[in-house]
Formats: structure tokens, C-alpha cells, sequence
């Protein structure tokens, strides 16, 4: 089975991907669209447009396939070469460009693929990539290991609420001690941010659910649980609307948006624990 890689010239991140691959020994025929793989690439792309990534900035590269599977993105193609599709949950599409890169995720994935996720993350960071991950307390022993290693540069964690909300708000059973460790972890990056977005909460379940967002005095307990597992209420951390339009989830379609004048009872709840509260616009 061959390996293939449409590149473009001048693309650090593909001459990252392609480096990996030639230590590693890692045969692959190469197509820079930019030069003499255009047409090629122009044939692939047509049999295969559903399956690759293309926003107003054109196709992101580099562009891998085995034949079997297609994979598009540094830190994706490398994943898929390191561990296949097991780093699936941990490792998604970036969004950043330039040095920066994001779409990791370190609360989504199998505990039992942590090793290959500090792997692909150190190999991006050695190659000279900024790397941002999120987090909503989940696998914390996974974030400690890459807080020791200084594999991340920047951390977004999501705080869901309080926590004796989190089973209701992530739709799974959590251990509240693990969130807490999360937390104390984060100020230990040196780029970090908390944030809570305001979210429906469903209070009872069944075929008609009671439906309600989540309360200012909810979000000052959450705000309370941050300063309780970092002892400091000085950590920037930001209130964020709902997306009800994104929501894909159909008890929500009936729900409204809060209008903007009722956030701030939210933020004066969060600013009793978390004194550098702010609304996200």
C-alpha cells in the first residue's frame, strides 16, 4: 500500500510531516500542487472533495493518504502515522495558522494512548510549533505529564460548573477530583485561561425536560471551585454565551439566548471568587 503526501511549496508544516516521515523511514511519493503535482492533485481532489478540508483560505496542507484513508494537517498526519486512528479523540483539525497549533484535546481521548499523544505532541514542539490544547478537567494525569514535559504552550480550560453539576453538564460520570487536579495544573502553563459558557442545563430528563441555563449563583459556585483547587481567586477566567444556533443537541431548539444585560449578574457572582472575571463578547 502506498503512502502519498499533496503538499505546497513553501509549507513549513508539510516539510514538518515530511521529516517525520523520512526519519522514521516512512516511504511516500510526494505532489506539490504548486508545481509539477497540480494535476494530480486536481484528480485527487475531485474523486475525494468530501473528504478534504477546504475553508476560504483554500485547502490545508499537507494532505496524506495510504490508499485507505485520508488525512489532512500536521499534527493529524502524524497521529495517523504514530498510533493510526486510536489519538482520533485527542488530536482534531487546527484551526491556527502559522506557528500556533490547536485541536488538541486532552479530556476526549483513551487514557491508554497517552503515551502516543506525548509522542506526536513532542515531536511537533521539537519541530518548532507553538502548541495550544483545551481541557474541561478530564485525564488529568494525562495533562500533568504534559505539563512536566512543557509540552504545551497555551491552555483553554473549560470549567462546565460547579462541581456537583459536572455528570449532568458532561453527560458522564466524572470524579470531581480529577477536575480539581486539572485545575490546580493549569496556572502551571504559562498562557492558560478558564472559561464557563453560560449553557441549558436539563434540570429534569424525560420526554418533556425541564430546561433552564445555567444560574448566577451556579457560576459563582464554579468560580468557587477554581479558587478552591488552585487557592487564588486571581486567574483569568471568562463567561461565555451559549451558541444556541450551533447546538446540535434537539432539546435545546425551543431554548432562547440570554440577552446580553443578564450576564452581568453572572459575572457579579463569578467576581466574589474570581476577581478577574470578565464577559466574552
Amino acid at each position: 500500500m502506498g503512502n502519498t503526501i499533496y503538499s505546497a511549496t513553501g509549507c513549513a508544516r508539510c516539510k514538518i510531516t515530511k521529516n517525520y516521515m523520512k526519519a522514521n523511514g516512512i516511504d511516500y511519493e510526494e505532489f506539490d500542487f504548486k508545481t509539477e503535482g497540480k494535476d494530480a492533485f486536481a484528480k485527487f481532489y475531485r474523486a475525494n472533495r468530501k473528504e478534504i478540508f477546504r475553508d476560504k483560505d483554500g485547502v490545508e496542507f499537507p494532505v496524506f493518504t495510504d490508499e485507505n484513508v485520508i488525512r489532512q494537517g500536521v499534527s493529524v498526519v502524524i497521529a495517523y502515522l504514530i498510533a493510526k486512528d486510536r489519538l482520533a479523540g485527542f488530536i482534531g483539525r487546527s484551526l491556527l495558522h502559522g506557528e500556533w497549533l490547536d485541536g488538541i484535546n486532552v479530556s476526549v481521548g483513551n487514557p491508554e494512548d497517552a503515551e502516543a499523544l506525548l509522542s506526536v505532541m513532542a515531536y511537533l514542539k521539537g519541530a518548532g510549533l507553538k502548541l495550544q490544547i483545551t481541557s474541561d478537567g478530564i485525564n488529568s494525569v494525562i495533562l500533568e505529564k504534559i505539563v512536566e514535559k512543557g509540552l504545551a504552550d497555551r491552555i483553554l480550560m473549560a470549567v462546565k460548573g460547579p462541581a456537583d453539576l459536572y455528570n449532568t453538564l458532561i453527560d458522564g460520570e466524572v470524579d470531581p477530583e480529577d477536575v480539581k487536579k486539572s485545575l490546580a495544573l493549569a496556572p502551571r502553563i504559562a498562557d492558560y485561561q478558564f472559561f464557563t459558557t453560560i449553557a441549558p442545563v436539563v434540570r429534569t430528563p424525560g420526554e418533556s425536560p425541564e430546561i433552564t441555563y445555567l444560574t448566577p449563583e451556579e457560576i459563582g459556585r464554579t468560580a468557587q471551585f477554581i479558587e478552591a483547587a488552585t487557592g487564588s481567586k486571581k486567574h483569568p477566567y471568562s463567561l461565555k454565551p451559549h451558541d444556541i444556533k450551533g447546538d446540535t443537541d434537539p432539546r435545546f431548539t425551543s431554548v432562547k439566548p440570554l440577552p446580553d444585560s443578564a450576564f452581568f449578574k453572572y459575572r457579579t457572582a463569578a467576581r466574589r471568587y474570581m476577581v478577574m472575571a470578565e464577559i466574552e463578547k
